[in-house]
């Protein structure tokens, strides 16, 4: 793995808006000065992905059909499916189509505002009364409560603190900061009311309180949970100038004091009990109460297995992207407890007892961030192997089918994937958009989803926006894009398909004729 220094060299160099460093080159009377293809684009497959989650963004607010859940308690809750789509969402739009918001933003917003709906939280009723098995005494002790961000819970406040601030700081709309702005309505009468800012309050008082964790379920630290909190204050502070992020020291201190990553063998631990003072790993299976009787044995015996796959590789992606070295330090060894080496192309993980659904796609999320390309790709391809993913209208879709162990939340993860660049959650929450991105060039308007855009980003050294179109949901014909924010003191020459169609000035905006018979190139770049 690579220093952090040159870790932070590379991302200026490849940030979305400096993309090359192939000097100063300007358009001449041919072609254009620059390659399309030496950009980041979103491939066939991810493509597909992409196109089911903007639909299942565009549904009704009240609409959860495709967020397939069991229940609410485990992986297939809705707000997990959500949250997911969005970080994907939010992965596209910073490494891909940096250019071009008007795809992704008001999707982005809508699963905000889905997020917020209460068949999404009202499990918080119930679970925040305790859960039996995490209680030294196997009971339920605490008070029921109807706000599902006020206290513990952070499996659910975390993933929308994160998705709040990705949204500001990739569009800076900042309409969630506005007072009253998340409004949890349990009942005609009974409402409870914050913003962005009172919702990271609420998160920060606690994880500046001593065990410096925030709880899941009453009593349980997740290491997994406990990471979103963490981005979600770097997140906010990056827009508002403030020092929530600070915490994440105290935060850090109890990873290591409680051994979240066990030292010696690198393995995520299950959970974190409060009142127990026990790290629940494979090395110190206790939960402290009765249940002990059952879990010692069946751990000795091999029968169970507390180390996972699965928790690896969510911990690891989201840590990578604050605590780079430390997650790059652990892989290596979680790669070689749990990668089985199958065909050149394949590869497949140990059976995962704790999340076997999601393996997969969380593996090989971190094996992407980290680097390790290779053992992504063979992991997706095995994936797609076994659960069988099929195109639907255009769309990628994983089914869902519980003897293929598959679920929505599996496709997602598997999306995230396939986009996210090495260091992509890193840069996605260290090197945000600047002031100079949203002044630049860029697609205003596009007739989406007759057409598709594959990549939109504007190379700041080239003065150059370069776009790749694809046919949508209708083939043939022609459409148009809207080209926005141009310099009227500037010429810029267009260029579909390296042809020049025309020279352009005293405009701010354009309208570029693109053909639906294929895949386009068009490059607006200034002379």
């Amino acid at each position: 793995m690579k220093s952090r220094s040159k870790n932070i060299f590379m991302a200026l160099l490849t940030l979305p808006m400096a993309l090359t460093m192939l000097g100063v080159a300007r358009p001449g009377a041919g072609g254009p000065a620059v390659d399309a293809d030496s950009y980041p684009s979103i491939g066939k497959e991810e493509m597909g992905q992409l196109i089911w989650t903007l639909r299942i963004a565009d549904q009704e607010l009240d609409d959860f059909s495709n967020l397939e859940a069991l229940d609410q308690a485990g992986m297939t809750a809705y707000r997990y499916g959500i949250a997911f789509h969005t970080y994907f969402l939010a992965t596209e739009q910073y490494h891909k189509l940096p250019a071009c918001s008007s795809i992704i933003g008001p999707r982005m917003d809508r699963l905000i505002r889905r997020m917020v709906r209460k068949p999404v939280w009202e499990y918080w009723a119930e679970t925040s009364k305790g859960i039996y098995y995490l209680e030294p005494r196997m009971n339920k002790p605490w008070p029921a409560n109807h706000d599902p961000v006020s206290f513990q819970n952070i499996m659910y406040s975390g993933h929308l603190g994160q998705m709040i601030g990705l949204y500001e700081t990739l569009y800076r709309d900042l309409k969630w900061d506005r007072a009253g702005s998340i409004v949890f309505e349990w009942s005609a009468d009974e409402k409870y009311v914050y913003d962005n800012y009172s919702l990271q309050k609420v998160m920060y008082d606690q994880m500046a309180a001593p065990p410096h964790c925030i709880p899941c379920e009453p009593n349980a630290c997740f290491p997994e949970c406990n990471q979103h909190p963490v981005l979600s204050f770097m997140l906010y502070d990056l827009l508002h100038g403030t020092h929530l992020a600070d915490v994440r020291e105290q935060f850090m201190e109890f990873f290591l004091a409680k051994k979240m990553i066990d030292p010696k063998n690198h393995e995520t631990a299950a959970l974190y009990l409060i009142k127990q003072d026990l790290t629940l790993r494979q090395r110190d299976p206790r939960f402290g109460n009765a249940y002990d009787l059952l879990l010692v044995p069946a751990v000795a015996t091999g029968a169970l297995k507390i180390y996972s796959s699965s928790a690896n590789g969510w911990t690891g992606t989201m840590m990578h992207a604050w605590q780079p070295e430390y997650i790059e330090q652990q892989y290596p060894y979680q790669l070689k407890h749990h990668l089985v080496e199958m065909k050149d192309d394949e590869a497949r993980l140990k059976k995962d007892s704790f999340e076997p659904r999601l393996q997969y796609g969380f593996f090989a999320m971190l094996a992407g961030e980290v680097g390790d390309r290779d053992t992504r790709d063979k992991l997706i391809t095995y994936a797609d192997a076994k659960y069988g993913p099929a195109w639907k209208d255009g769309a990628f879709v994983y089914p869902f089918d519980k003897a293929k162990q598959c679920t929505g939340l599996s496709g997602v993860l598997l999306a995230i994937a396939r986009a996210n660049p090495e260091d992509g959650f890193w840069k996605l929450h260290n090197r945000p958009f600047d002031d100079a991105h949203f002044q630049e060039p860029a697609v205003e308007s596009v007739d989406f989803p007759n057409v598709l855009l594959s990549r939109a980003i504007y190379d700041r050294d080239q003065q150059a926006l370069v776009i790749t179109t694809l046919p949508g949901a209708q083939k043939g014909g022609k459409t148009s894009l809207g080209i926005g924010r141009l310099t009227p003191a500037k010429s810029y020459a267009v260029f579909v398909d390296s042809e020049r169609k025309e020279t352009v000035s005293q405009k701010s905006g354009i309208e570029v004729e693109v053909p639906l018979d294929g895949e386009h190139d068009v490059i607006v770049q200034a002379m």
